[in-house]
């Protein structure tokens, strides 16, 4: 199991385990909230300590730390059982934690008072989820529980750290709520449009902030801007606009023939697509596809693709990753998770919980405090819960992201390590990387090395802000590339540096995973940054990102009722997820399995895909880091070269 730098309990191997009570007095710190910059605590604000508070106790897995070691059996190219993936009950009962854990912890909470009948345990057996009051969990985790506050007004339950009996440590994963900070904004209404993350999520503001594309001029259609000269669309103005045809001819690839493979997009409510977008699209760019061509609908927890706000920042992110995802794996079929109702909207885990059953928890689900609650008991919320309702995709593209450094450790590294299990099922998961260079999500930077707790300086000096989850190591990052001003479209990219710079950095909860240190031990080797500590975790023990990259810059969207130019990392991921899905259906026509977690392959054979070596990703007050020769945490590896890529994954078992 790959191990984060911060210590946590999801990461540590399973001792000897007893199902005695802990008579010990001895209790640690679990978790300790590093730093959100926009919550702070409310003064006088006094907590009435009757209020129930639903708990959940994560419990430490089983075999988590053979979990790497048996992701990269079925992913290395140099493996035996390369491609042989696991099924999902498979890694169900591979990873269910060991029933002592469950009864010592559950011993634990009824020791300190707390009824057995308040205590259930979730579906895939990793959740205790315990009715307690307030007075009560304090008393339990030796805490006080506060009232914060977030920039918006919103008002949010939490702690500055909580302990349990030492003996219990390595059985708990992670405790909520408690130190987390990545429950959804739902402030003023003008605020709430702030889109963060799937769980902080709202679509973006008129700013367009954190990983919302940027929009640029319009080009044709209402709202033309009028200093545009119109330029067809062809291949002699890929510089200044990119079409379907543009990205087949940077990345060597042409149209789908066989649809014998499976491709999905993440989008998160009210973010929806316009089918009259799509139709107006397929018009100008893709006539091969039909008018009213549309992609599969798995609508999870009541997501529903909604007409009645059409906006940019409504429009914008669907249009975008559809558009493209459909014209370029045509005539495959594309389905859309549209994820969480237009009342609650939806997090990372609630999208997860509908493709997974075993991450999915019973008596009530997720936490309300951090995730959407489902069934929504809100008017207009959606009545059920989608758990295991949907089998996941075989490439799955998402362009949401947040920074690391706004969640624990311990929530991300439980997140993480779902992303691993669905590797070992076969399945490539891509993640944007993000749009602000090193700074992070709303072009924030920290004001304390490696992030440790402080606040925010947004478009200033400070410590670069690495995204999440891009960080994981079990996901494929994907950086931000652009044609050269003036050159041709089968000349050498650039690193994206109009109007977007490709999030890229190193993480600071992440150890560097084996099929990468290769990479990075010769980046630091021929071109070590000049910046310290103070800027960036140095160390060079630790995951660095993106891992890939595709274009980011000039995409021509069809966004309500016109074509516009757009940019950003959610255009790179939802191209590179294509070109994969291209190379799947190669294999599963030739009888083989889905090509499933790829960075193991990229990082064994560099050279197939395309080597960014100009353009850097300014941010937090500096030039950031440059793209070079080799991986560099700009762009990656670099760009796909489709014919290379199947030439290496088609002799691939």
């Amino acid at each position: 199991m790959l191990l984060p730098i911060i210590a946590s309990a999801a990461a540590a191997a399973f001792a000897t385990l007893i199902t005695s009570l802990p008579t010990s007095a001895n209790h640690v710190v679990h978790e300790k909230r590093s730093g959100s910059s926009n919550w702070s605590p409310v003064r006088d604000a006094k907590l009435d300590g009757r209020i129930t508070l639903p708990i959940r106790i994560g419990l430490t897995e089983s075999n988590l730390h053979r979990g790497d070691d048996i992701l990269m059996e079925v992913s290395d190219p140099a493996s035996e059982k390369y491609g042989k993936h696991l099924t999902a009950e498979e890694i169900i009962e591979l990873f269910a934690p060991a029933p002592e854990s469950i009864d010592i912890v559950r011993n634990w909470v009824v020791s300190s008072g707390i009824e057995s009948s308040r205590i259930s345990l979730s579906r895939g057996k990793n959740w205790l989820n315990v009715n307690a009051s307030i007075t009560e969990a304090e008393a339990l985790l030796r805490t006080e529980y506060k009232i914060y506050e977030h920039t918006t007004g919103q008002k949010h339950i939490a702690c500055e750290e909580y302990s349990v009996p030492q003996e219990l440590s390595k059985h708990i994963d992670l405790i909520m709520p408690t130190v987390h900070f990545d429950t959804k904004i739902v402030g003023d209404p003008e605020r709430r449009k702030t889109k963060r993350d799937p769980q902080a999520f709202k679509p973006g503001n008129s700013d367009n902030n954190g990983w919302l594309p940027k929009k640029g001029p319009t080009i044709s259609g209402p709202g033309a801007d009028p200093d545009v000269a119109p330029q067809p669309f062809a291949l002699t103005t890929c510089n200044t606009q990119i079409t379907p045809d543009c990205l087949r001819a940077l990345y060597n690839f042409t149209n789908g023939t066989l649809a014998k493979s499976s491709y999905a997009v993440v989008e998160y409510t009210p973010q929806a697509y316009l089918q009259t977008d799509l139709n107006l699209f397929y018009s100008n760019l893709a006539r091969e596809i039909p008018t009213g061509t549309a992609p599969i609908l798995d609508s999870i927890d009541g997501g529903v693709d909604q007409t009645t706000t059409q906006s940019f920042d409504d429009n914008g992110e669907s249009d975008l990753d559809l558009q493209y995802a459909i014209a370029l794996v045509y005539p495959q079929e594309v389905t859309l998770y549209q994820t969480g109702d237009l009342v609650e909207g939806a997090s990372f885990n609630n999208f997860l919980d509908a493709i997974d059953s075993s991450y999915c928890t019973s008596g009530g689900g997720d936490n309300p405090t951090y995730d959407a609650t489902y069934p929504d008991p809100n008017s207009g919320g959606y009545k059920s819960r989608d758990c295991g309702r949907y089998t996941p995709a075989s490439v799955i593209s998402t362009s949401y992201g947040s920074n690391e450094a706004d969640l624990s450790a311990a929530y991300e590294v439980r997140q993480c390590n779902e992303y691993m299990k669905l590797g070992m099922q076969g399945v490539t998961i891509l993640y944007s990387s993000g749009d602000n260079g090193v700074a992070g999500n709303g072009a924030e930077c920290c004001t304390k090395a490696k992030c440790a707790g402080g606040t925010y300086n947004t478009g200033k000096s400070g410590t670069f802000n690495p995204s999440f989850p891009g960080t994981c190591p079990y996901v494929t990052s994907v950086g931000a590339t652009q044609i050269v001003s003036g050159a041709s479209v089968t000349a050498p990219e650039e690193a994206c540096e109009t109007v977007i710079y490709s999030g890229g950095g190193f993480s600071n909860v992440f150890a560097m995973p084996s099929y990468q240190s290769s990479a990075v031990k010769t980046y630091f080797a021929n071109h070590k940054p000049t910046y310290t500590a103070t800027q960036y975790n140095n160390s060079q023990t630790v995951r660095g990102y993106p891992d890939v990259s595709a274009n980011g810059a000039n995409y021509v969207v069809a966004v309500d009722g016109s074509l516009s130019l757009v940019y950003g990392t959610s255009a790179s991921s939802p191209t590179f997820g294509s070109v994969i899905t291209l190379i799947n259906e190669q294999r599963v026509n030739a009888g083989k399995a889905a090509v499933g977690f790829i960075n193991p392959t990229l990082y064994a054979n560099p050279t197939i895909l395309n080597d960014i070596t100009s353009g850097g990703n300014q941010g937090c007050g500096t030039a950031g880091f440059t793209a070079v020769a080799g991986w560099d945490p700009v762009t990656g590896l670099g760009t796909p070269n489709y014919g290379k890529m199947l030439s290496v994954f088609m002799s691939l078992p």
